[in-house]
């Protein structure tokens, strides 16, 4: 079974199990600190053990869809692994430390709670290489609840530079992904039917990350913004500087970005 989100095609995994006693009750659990241990803001709890069996050890991006409503959204290098005991199957109580897994908590809890009140919860894929991309371009567009119902959001907004430091540091800023963003940006709006699409650098520099903050590299996503333009496309807006977060590009579309599967049947001579 597939669906198209946000201009992406997904296909169906299965729905989450969530584990129970002989009565069919689901097994439940919280877990009690040490004293001086400080817990992140989703510790309390309650959780649960779930499993989700057929989850391919593929790279991609996963959405968590309850009552059709497209719920979460992330990316993942491995999907069985994401949803495995180590990942959200399981919460466990080094994961409730102040530095330690927050996210599996939130989700895990969340899925228990979605799980109480009679909604199954529904695993959807979509396999990539470029899951980050394609991710950052969701959540722009989705805006889905559970993601965002983060309050470490507001902190990494109140302490940017210290924010995008950290994410220059562990994944390197490069051309290569500035182009791979505007490419996913440009398909999204291709299989959308839309025959142009305007980007904003400061925009598309948010979805790679980095931006805002010293580490910044705008004048190399601008560079590659420039770079993909075709005959037809034009500056909306230019920066004063020619290198700056207001650079608004409108690409003419489609471009020829989809495969021939996705773009339909030809149509006959």
């Amino acid at each position: 079974m597939k669906r198209t989100i946000g201009g992406f095609e997904f296909e169906c995994v299965g729905s989450l199990r969530l584990k129970v006693d002989s009565s069919g009750n689901v097994l439940e659990y919280v877990h009690g600190l040490p004293s001086g241990i400080r817990p992140n803001r989703y510790a309390a709890g309650p959780f649960c053990t779930f499993e989700l069996p057929e989850a391919p050890p593929a790279a991609g991006v996963y959405a968590f869809i309850v009552d059709n409503e497209v719920k979460y959204i992330g990316e993942c290098e491995n999907l069985r692994q994401r949803f495995a005991p180590a990942g959200y199957g399981r919460v466990a109580p080094r994961n409730c430390h102040a530095d330690g897994q927050a996210t599996n908590c939130k989700i895990n809890a969340l899925v228990l709670k979605a799980f109480k009140a009679g909604e199954p919860v529904e695993i959807w894929f979509s396999a990539s290489a470029d899951h980050k991309s394609i991710e950052s371009a969701l959540l722009s567009r989705l805006t889905p609840n559970w993601n965002g119902a983060r309050p470490m959001q507001a902190e990494r907004r109140s302490k940017p530079s210290q924010s995008s430091d950290s994410q220059v540091s562990s994944h390197p800023i490069t051309a290569a992904r500035f182009e791979s963003a505007l490419r996913a940006e440009l398909a999204a709006a291709e299989r959308s039917g839309q025959r142009s699409v305007r980007i904003r650098s400061g925009d598309l520099h948010r979805q790679v990350g980095g931006y805002p903050g010293v580490g910044h590299r705008m004048p190399m996503c601008c560079k590659a913004m420039k770079e993909l333009m075709l005959a037809g496309d034009r500056i909306i807006i230019s920066s004063p500087k020619g290198a700056g977060a207001n650079l608004v590009v409108e690409y003419q579309l489609p471009r020829g970005l989809l495969s021939s599967r996705e773009q339909g049947p030809s149509a006959p001579a």
